[in-house]
């Protein structure tokens, strides 16, 4: 059904009243409402176990029964018979999914004095990664600090990338220095990873580290140091590096240096200079080159933070029924299970929170055909506000939450997780499809910009 949206799973710790430091799926179905697109979102708690090692974690089995594993499948026990047998039950359930039994036949190996090759682990890495498991990552980096050979540095740098892919660019860049051999892929993705995550000043200071070491820069390092630059809005900088790539280093600026250096200048409505440099551009500009330019053409202004390309809905729903959306939203909540309740009563009551701190709705941000009331309501049931109440009411207080989602974080979400952030004490971290949000007190680490 077009414009139906559904929270997937929560990945929480067990409650401050549990002994189990593992974490747990638990499932958090929403009802089809057709305006509150909630597509791809994911709450994923970090802090869930500061003193736990891997060894601990695994030699009692009870435990790993709230490990969150993405695909609903059964308990799967690899027995080992023999180190190469192992090692291809490792592999299966590394391209399977199954983390859960891919961490037990890792320890089962370990105890018979057989460790992991760095393929295998960059493997496993990867599959945290993309089913979003933070603390099974972890889990992975202490058994590598436990090998008795030293990582490699494909290893370590699959650990920056991990971190940096989850939101923890702290834990990114304690294993970044812990690195002897850096090679241009870590300092690419450390760049690339700070960037991502809004700290663009760091990612700056990370390239003029690279500079003293010796180490010569390629296209993609500055791909993100082009990125760091349109972060921080620091036009002069950009410039100054996107010039140097083939003075310094005979880099042929690409496409995508050029995209980065309009969208730069664009921004900051310099758009003689944005003309001016798409004039000679030695390949034939592409599309969205030509895009990026007119898009701040037209407004003629500065792109105001979420706002530009925010009044398409992307699911392409334009409703105009107002009975129909109200009955829907009062028809959700009638059917909403227990669990279910307690999160939009949570949000009901931190809306009345955020709002005495001084939040106000940004209704232009709702495109549907309602009254204030209406309009106002649709903004407050919007996914990442309703992840966040489940959140805070599933883990302890303090705990970090993660959200990630497949749509760009509207204007008026940006402005209401911030000022939830100062109340809460907690950090919250937003990943939309543009970019990392940190947002901790009352602040986003994008800074209004992005």
């Amino acid at each position: 059904m077009a414009g139906v949206a559904r929270l997937s799973y929560c990945s929480l710790p067990m409650s401050k009243f549990s002994s189990s430091s593992t974490f747990e799926k638990v499932k958090f179905n929403l009802p089809p409402c057709p305006f509150i697109e909630m597509v791809g979102v994911y709450v994923v708690c970090a802090k869930y176990c500061p003193t736990s090692s891997l060894a601990r974690s695994i030699q009692d089995t009870k435990k790993y029964k709230n490990l969150m594993v993405a695909s609903s499948s059964s308990q799967q026990t690899v027995h080992v018979q023999g180190d190469n047998q192992v090692s291809l039950d490792f592999k299966h359930l590394c391209r399977e999914g199954k983390v859960k039994a891919a961490l037990q036949a890792m320890d089962k190996m370990e105890k018979k004095g057989v460790f992991l090759g760095s393929i295998d682990i960059v493997e496993l890495l990867k599959v945290c990664v993309d089913l979003k498991l933070l603390e099974a990552g972890k889990m992975v980096h202490e058994y590598v600090l436990r090998s008795p050979s030293k990582p490699s540095s494909v290893v370590f740098n699959k650990l920056v990338e991990m971190y940096c892919g989850l939101g923890d660019t702290g834990s990114a860049k304690k294993v970044f220095e812990q690195i002897s051999d850096k090679n241009l892929d870590s300092w690419n993705l450390m760049l690339l990873g700070l960037a991502e995550n809004g700290e663009g000043k760091e990612a700056l200071q990370i390239f003029g580290q690279m500079k003293e070491a010796g180490v010569r820069p390629n296209g993609s390092t500055f791909d993100c140091v082009m990125e760091a630059c349109v972060c921080l809005g620091a036009v002069e900088e950009g410039l100054t590096h996107f010039k140097s790539m083939s003075r310094d280093y005979s880099i042929n600026p690409t496409m995508e240096h050029y995209e980065s250096i309009v969208d730069l200048l664009g921004r900051s409505q310099k758009i003689t200079e944005a003309k001016e440099i798409i004039k000679n551009m030695p390949i034939e500009p592409s599309s969205v080159v030509r895009e990026t330019l007119e898009k701040y053409t037209k407004t003629g202004r500065t792109e105001q933070p979420g706002e530009l390309g925010s009044f398409v809905s992307p699911s392409g729903l334009r409703l105009s029924n107002k009975k129909k959306v109200r009955d829907s939203l009062i028809s959700n909540q009638k059917k909403a299970s227990p669990e279910r309740s307690k999160a939009y009563e949570k949000l009901r009551s931190l809306g009345k929170e955020v709002r005495e701190a001084g939040y106000v709705p940004d209704t232009k941000y709702v495109l549907h055909d309602l009254d204030q009331e209406a309009k106002e309501k649709a903004l407050m049931y919007h996914s990442e506000s309703l992840a966040i109440a489940y959140g805070l009411i599933s883990t302890p207080p303090g705990t970090t939450l993660r959200i990630i989602k497949n749509l760009r974080i509207c204007g008026d979400c940006h402005n209401f997780v911030k000022i939830l952030s100062s109340i809460e004490k907690r950090e919250i971290i937003v990943r939309d499809n543009k970019r990392f949000h940190h947002f901790k007190d009352g602040k986003c680490s994008c800074r209004d910009y992005w």
